[in-house]
């Protein structure tokens, strides 16, 4: 109808893309394993699972668009998005884009632990997203694990620590790191929690830790001494967001993974083939 030649089209799109005006890019979908998905869906009995392909460098990244791609159909205007630490997270972050949904809040759901310039921080976490989306960040201005008790509950009657924790009742959905009791795991690695203490966790029954909170193989809480000096939404608060998704890499984490769905702690997953696979091969869960 327009009478233009398609060498014409072609030129003109190889300028725009020459002058940056436009890019192509694949879509996440065809990075995603749907029957896979399904399986896991069945196998764990979650709402929702994603399931990108095992490729060495580049799947973090892939499952961040994917992930990203569900929260912005998903968020529904005035909703609250809770998110955590961690490079998956962040990942996700990064693929964030502005959201159909209006006057959307996202709340860090653990304080910070390394360098508050880091892209895994949770204060840039929820800075990228809240961005990305088009939303409002409120951010956790607090180290995830202070040194008493006292200092925690000091901190959390602040007025700025009150308002965050407050939005944390509000949540509609929430993306969180699962992390499996290993030197690997972020508050072990950036010292919040000396190393030492890694065995003495483990003996007490705990498997994984989301948001410096530890759970056993039930996915129920395991008490520790960090427990009073820890600032971050409360597994109990977590089991009750009507959309947790719980985005994690790695085989290795499947034991805590698994373990988060038993307890109810989360109801969707977010991995790769491997992780997926090694999940599978765990007996069913049973919330």
């Amino acid at each position: 109808l327009l009478e233009i030649s398609e060498a014409t089209v072609s030129r003109a799109l190889k300028s725009a893309l020459d002058l940056g005006y436009i890019e192509f890019q694949v879509t996440p979908k065809a990075f995603r394993d749907s029957a896979s998905e399904q399986r896991l869906k069945a196998h764990l009995g979650l709402r929702l699972a994603v399931v990108v392909e095992s490729k060495a460098g580049a799947h973090a990244d892939t499952l961040g668009k994917a992930v990203a791609r569900v929260i912005e159909d998903t968020l529904k205007s005035g909703d609250v998005l809770g998110v955590s630490d961690g490079a998956t997270a962040a990942a996700i972050a990064a693929a964030t884009r502005r959201s159909p949904a209006r006057d959307l809040n996202v709340v860090a759901l653990v304080g910070g632990v390394g360098a508050p310039e880091h892209y895994t921080h949770s204060s840039e976490v929820c800075r990228r997203f809240a961005a990305g989306l088009g939303g409002q960040a409120w951010q956790l201005p607090v180290p995830a694990i202070v040194d008493d008790a006292g200092a925690a509950r000091l901190l959390r009657d602040t007025g700025t620590v009150r308002g965050v924790f407050s939005m944390m009742d509000r949540l509609a959905m929430a993306v969180v790191g699962v992390g499996a009791i290993s030197a690997n795991a972020t508050v072990f690695r950036e010292g919040f929690i000396a190393p030492g203490k890694l065995e003495e966790i483990r003996a007490h029954g705990a498997v994984g830790t989301i948001c410096g909170r530890f759970f056993g193989k039930d996915g129920r809480p395991v008490g520790t001494e960090f427990d009073d000096r820890t600032l971050s939404i409360s597994l109990e608060r977590l089991a009750r967001v009507p959309l947790a998704i719980a985005a994690a890499l790695s085989p290795l984490k499947a034991e805590a993974i698994r373990a988060a769905v038993s307890g109810g702690l989360i109801n969707a997953v977010a991995t790769d083939v491997e992780t997926a696979e090694a999940l599978m091969a765990l007996p069913p869960s049973h919330c």
